[in-house]
Order: structure tokens, then sequence, then C-alpha cells
């Protein structure tokens, strides 16, 4: 009985003194600021988002984030340092929040993310997310105007930055030549103007940059090239002049370029022959001339080609039959001679199915195929047994597209 008796003294000895662990250390400790409890408050309210609840309490060891609305309202703290509590990442994404970009964000001293993506917020940039360790900025998807503020260049340890489908106008900052970090950096559907500033030529980490759909003006810069850790690279209707440049053939890495609608004079098809990972590859309506090179064809990764609206000259080449593509368009061009075998048989594939559906479908169909050729100068050829492939107007969109070889 006396051994009972001590084991229980012990153990409630040992429990004593878990308690007074917690009561010193746990009642006070996982706190958030008061500062920051009221900077997330003001921020809140000028998002004109007041459904969450904040507190000092917000955050602990055991739960170090509150989530409302299945992950679109959530905020992340880091609670290892001293015992108190830090915001580090926000996350209010698809709320149709209305307000303005808060600057009190410039007031979360420990901020790695902040995620605004898909609302209706208007107003600026603020600069005070200068003050910011900020890695991640998305505010894609809202009805942000007015210049790039070039402070947001000193924000030196951003690797992912998208200002998407806003309304942001002016210059790119030159000052962004100081974001030498960035992995990412999307700027498509805004208003932007002028040419892509040389300082851009230090972003040699870059994996992904798109700029579609602005005002752009000037040549393609060559300093691109230097982008050489470069996946993807997005150049569509920025109203840029050509040519691609040389520089291009050092970006061995791309897995898609998309550039189209260039000005200028036209030019000779670019030497893009040590992209061996393209995926994806448009280059539709750049005023490019000439042949298509035969190494097209070599491209083994290729799924999607979009070579329409150039003035392309000369057969599709016969290494073509090598690619196991998913699209290829080279309608409104100038090339000539005949079909390839390879093309036919999947357009007759096509209309083989074609034949067996609804006839209203049969465009649709066809086009399934993957193959667009209109309004080119092509030929017909034969089949094996000799037969002329009889190929419908619809297939071929315009009639003079192709002529019947005599």
């Amino acid at each position: 009985m006396s051994c009972f008796i001590l084991l229980a003294e012990k153990v409630m000895n040992v429990l004593l003194f878990i308690a007074i662990l917690f009561g010193i250390f746990g009642s006070n400790a996982q706190l958030l600021p008061d500062d920051e409890v009221q900077t997330l408050r003001t921020i809140f309210t000028k998002l004109q988002h007041r459904s969450v609840n904040i507190e000092r309490t917000s955050c602990s060891d055991r739960n170090s984030n509150f989530t409302s609305g299945e992950g679109n309202r959530t905020i992340i703290c880091d609670c290892t340092v001293n015992s108190t509590c830090h915001v580090t990442r926000i996350f209010l994404k698809s709320l149709s929040l209305p307000g303005i970009f808060p600057p009190e964000f410039g007031n979360l001293t420990r901020l790695l993310e902040i995620d605004l993506s898909r609302n209706y917020l208007n107003g600026t940039i603020p600069t005070t997310l200068s003050r910011t360790p900020l890695e991640i900025l998305s505010v894609t998807g809202n009805r942000l105007s007015g210049p790039i503020p070039p402070q947001l260049g000193d924000v030196t340890t951003l690797t992912n930055l998208n200002l998407e489908s806003n309304l942001l106008s002016g210059p790119i900052p030159s000052s962004f030549g100081r974001l030498t970090s960035l992995n990412s950096l999307l700027l498509s559907a805004n208003n932007f103007t002028g040419q892509l500033p040389e300082s851009l030529i230090n972003l040699k980490n870059l994996t992904n940059f798109r700029i579609d759909g602005n005002s752009l003006s000037g040549r393609i810069p060559e300093f691109i090239g230097n982008w050489t850790q470069l996946d993807r690279l997005d150049l569509q209707g920025t109203s840029m002049s050509g040519p691609i440049p040389a520089s291009f053939s050092n970006l061995q890495n791309l897995t898609q370029l998309r550039i189209t609608d260039l000005n200028g004079q036209a030019f000779d098809f670019p030497d893009l022959r040590n992209m061996t990972n393209i995926e994806r590859l448009v280059l539709r309506n750049c005023l490019i001339r000439g042949p298509i090179p035969d190494y097209i064809g070599s491209m083994t990764k290729l799924k999607t080609l979009d070579l329409s609206s150039n003035f392309l000259t000369g057969p599709i080449p016969d290494t073509f039959r090598d690619l196991d593509y998913n699209f290829m368009f080279l309608s409104n061009n100038s090339l000539s001679g005949q079909l390839p075998q390879f093309i036919l048989d999947k357009i007759w594939d096509a209309l083989r199915a074609a034949a067996e559906a609804d006839i209203s479908l049969a465009q649709t169909i066809v086009d399934s195929a993957g193959v667009i050729v209109q309004n080119n100068d092509l030929t017909t050829c034969y089949d094996e047994r000799g037969a002329k492939y009889d190929l419908p107007k619809y297939v071929l969109s315009e009639p003079t597209n192709l002529v019947e070889e005599s």
C-alpha cells in the first residue's frame, strides 16, 4: 500500500508541474500581437469583408491558421518565435469582395503571401507592400487600376507575382529588374504600355512570363533569350514588333511558346531548333515568311502547333509525319504542294466518323481531326489505290484553298 501511495504522489507532482508550466507559459503564449489584430480588422473592413472575427487567440501552436468558407478564407500564422504568433499568409479568394487593396497590409512585417484572386477590388496597388518580406502576391481577376508602383520592385523576396486580369496601366517599372528571385511574372490582360524595360534582363530565374493582351511598343527584346530557365513564355496580342530574336534559340527549357499578332515587317522563320522540349508552339499572325523548317518535325514532344495567318510558303514538311500532335493549325498561308498522306489520313478518318453521325455535326467531327489547312494553295493527292481524295468544301473552308492536280 505504501508503494502505491508513493507512486500516486509522484504522479500528482508531475501533473502539478505540467499544470504550473502551462499556467506560466500557456495562458499568455501563442497570441497575436494587438497591433496585428487591429491591422487585420482594418484590412477586413477596407476589403468590405466582415464575416471573420479576429481576436488575439485566433492563432495558437495547436491551430496555426483559421479557415472559413472551404479554404477561400484562410489566415496562416507562425507561432514558433518567442511564443508569439505573427500573420504570415492571407488567402481571400473568390469572395466577391468589393473594397480596395488596403495599404495596411504593409504593417504586417512577417507577411510572406497575399492571395486576393478573383474578387472585385478596385483602387491601386499600395506602395506600403515594400515594407513586407512578401514571396507571393496574387491579385488576378480584380479591378485594380493605375500604374504599378515602382516600390514593388523593392520587394526583392518576391518569387511569384500575378497581376493578371486587372485594369492596370502605364509602363512596366524598371525597378522590376531588382526582383531577381522571381520565378513567375504574370501581367496579362491589363492596359500596360511602353517597352519592356532593359532591366528585366536580370530576371534569370524566371520560369513563367506572360504579358498577353497589352498595348506594348517596340520590338520583342533580345534580352528574353537570357531567361534560360523559362518553361512558358506568352506574348500574345501585345502589339510589339518582330522579328522573333535569334537569342530565343537559348530557351532550351521552353515547353510552351505563344506569340501572336506582331507588327512591323515580315521576317524569316526564327531558329527554334534547340527547343527540343516544346509541347505547345503558337506563332500565329506573326508576319513570318518562307518555308516551314524541317526541324519542327523533330520536336518529338510537340502536341499543339499553330502557324496560321502568316506568309509561309512551300510544302508541309515530310518530317511532320513523325509528330504525335493533337492539333496542327496551318491555315491562311501560301503553302503549296500536295497535302501529305498522313494529314489526309487523319481528315479521312474523321470524315468516316462524320458519315456515321448526324450530318449537322460533320464540321465539328472533322475539326476534331486536329488538322486545319484552309486557305492555302495545296493540291490533292491519291490514296494507295490510286483514287483521288474527294474532300468536301467544309473541310477546306475556301473554294480556292485546294487546287486539284490535273
